[in-house]
């Protein structure tokens, strides 16, 4: 009886132990960020405001507006700080054209939003 007793302990113990492991050992999730315009046509010297949300990131980090320019991005003065899981920032669009646009912070990137400058 003292067998199946000590057999049951080593058992449970394993399981236990299995299971701590596995849960230590899962991965955070990727920080991420939305971006949304509240006007994606406007007109050139027209100040277009920008909001999202984020998962994943410190609280007041900092998420930068950044422009496309050929197949690279280049970061706007743009800055805004993350507060409660969200953000909120604006750039006055002084190019006519589209102008595709993301928020960025570290490895954490957003969709593009195009926003066409008349």
């Amino acid at each position: 009886m003292n067998v199946r007793i000590a057999a049951v302990s080593v058992v449970s113990a394993a399981l236990v132990a299995a299971g701590a492991t596995a849960a230590v050992a899962a991965p955070a999730p990727a920080p991420s960020i939305t971006l949304k315009a509240d006007h994606t046509a406007v007109k050139l010297g027209d100040v277009v405001t920008f909001t999202g949300t984020t998962a994943g990131l410190k609280e007041g980090s900092k998420v930068t507006l950044q422009v496309k320019s050929g197949a690279t991005w280049k970061s706007l003065p743009v800055t805004a700080k993350v507060n409660h899981g969200a953000y909120k920032l604006t750039d006055k669009v002084q190019k006519k054209g589209v102008q595709v646009l993301r928020v960025k912070d570290g490895a954490a990137v957003s969709k593009a939003v195009p926003v066409t400058v008349r």
